[in-house]
This record gives C-alpha cells, structure tokens and sequence, in this order.
C-alpha cells in the first residue's frame, strides 16, 4: 500500500532539504510529491535534481489549499499524506499512523504528536537540540505503543487520509487563498460524513511552525488568520465555533 506524501515549498531550500532527508531514511512504501510555489532560491533546482520526487512548479504563490489539490491530482498512492517542509519525520512515523488509520473502517484521517502545534499534537518534549530528537521520539513511541485520542481536529502540517476518504468528502477548498483553516475546514466535511479523526501518541514529528508563513515579504500571518476566520465562519457558522473546543472524544492504549 503505497503513500503519496504531498510537500509544499516556498523557499526555506534548506528545511526542504532535511525534511526530504528524514523521510528517505525513516519511510518504506511511499512516493514523494513536490508542489512547489514561487521558490527564488534554488530549491526549483535541487527539487529538479531529486531522481526520487515528482515535481510541480508554480510560477507564483497559490496557496496551501491550492498546492495541496495540485500534489493530489499527481497522487497515485492509496493514502494521501500532507506534510509541511519545516518538519523532520522519526521512526515508525508513517507506519503507526497507517495502523490507526486502518484499525476502523471509520477512521478517515490521522495525525502525530510533535513538538509544536495547536490542539492535541502538541505534547512536552525534553529534547533541546535535534542530534537529541530520534532518542526522544524512539522513547516517545516506546512509552505510548498503540495510544491514540479520537479529536475533532487535526491539525494540516502532517495529515494523513485515506484517498477514499478526499473522494468522498472533496479536496481542500481553495478559497481559503494562502493559508491557515483549510484544514479545519477538511475536518469538519469529515467529521460531518461520520468519519473518525485520530492524534496517533506512537508517532512523533518534529516541526519548526510557521516557517513559511513568516517567510512571506508582503503578507501578515496575522492578517491571514483573521480574514480566514472570518471565512470559516461564514461557511459554516456555530458548526465551525464548536469545532474549536477541540475536545478529545476519547483516548485509547491498544
């Protein structure tokens, strides 16, 4: 069973370079997809350079939502995977999260724990320097073997769904524009169509956060989330304001 895992960039050529890095060491069964969106700083190039990675250019930025819909056209695994540049992937990473998303028929989409994130991902971490990370993730999923929760939201900088699952219930909404709710936004048509949605504890990430927002020269991250708020709120109302409770539904040790 093979994973498409679909990667965005925006420059940041060397958290591009490290994540690619990670995941050819710690991955079995995958191919990677690329979408890039108006790098200037030689990641067009060495993304051209990797005989292992299906590559998309875009001239411009377009847009998480649109980027990801792109990677998705090109996809031909039976599971697709979301995962942001400024991220080092772990052990066993990809394969506990297929083993939660394959435990129900139910499930539809999954994420890991990592370091930084909003909602349930984000777990305390002792690690203060990366040649620390793989000892802590390794005890990490050691100490929460087959542990997730059931959540009402996942968070997009590593999102992993069953392609069956887009079929059904669409593919990003675009017009979310560059970023931030897009993956509320999933969620809530999942949750909606009766799937469940998991934090898996036995696979850990490591992420930066914000990389390429804040790398942006003429767009506010703060002024992004406030007009996509307003966004999700007109499309879905009070649905969409309880989705930000956030409470976890339950919380499973197998």
């Amino acid at each position: 069973m093979t994973t498409s895992i679909i990667i965005l960039t925006h420059d940041q050529l060397a958290l591009t370079s490290k994540c690619l890095q990670s995941i050819r060491e710690h991955t079995q069964d995958y191919e990677l997809i690329v979408v890039d969106n108006g790098s200037t700083d030689g990641t067009v190039a060495y993304l051209n350079r990797q005989p292992d990675v299906i590559v998309h250019i875009n001239n411009e930025n377009l847009g998480f939502a649109k980027g990801c819909n792109q990677g998705i056209e090109l996809a031909k695994g039976e599971n697709i995977l979301f995962l942001n540049n400024d991220t080092i992937v772990t052990e066993h990473w990809l394969d506990n999260m297929l083993s939660v998303l394959y435990e129900n028929e139910r499930v539809g989409m999954v994420g890991p724990v990592t370091n930084y994130s909003s909602g349930h991902h984000q777990i305390p971490v002792t690690y203060t320097d990366l040649s620390e990370l793989d000892s802590f993730a390794r005890q990490q999923c050691e100490d929460n073997a087959g542990c997730y929760t059931d959540v009402r939201r996942l968070v997009g900088f590593c999102l992993l769904a069953k392609r069956s699952v887009l079929d059904e219930i669409g593919n990003f909404d675009e017009t979310f524009g560059l970023g931030n709710y897009e993956d509320d936004d999933l969620c809530l048509r999942a949750l909606r169509s009766g799937y469940l949605l998991r934090v898996v504890h036995d696979s850990y990430i490591h992420h930066i956060g914000h990389a390429t927002m804040h790398h942006l020269q003429d767009t506010s991250l703060g002024v992004l989330l406030m007009q996509n708020s307003h966004r999700a709120c007109e499309k879905w109302g009070r649905t969409y304001i309880s989705l930000f409770i956030n409470l976890s539904l339950r919380s499973v040790c197998a």
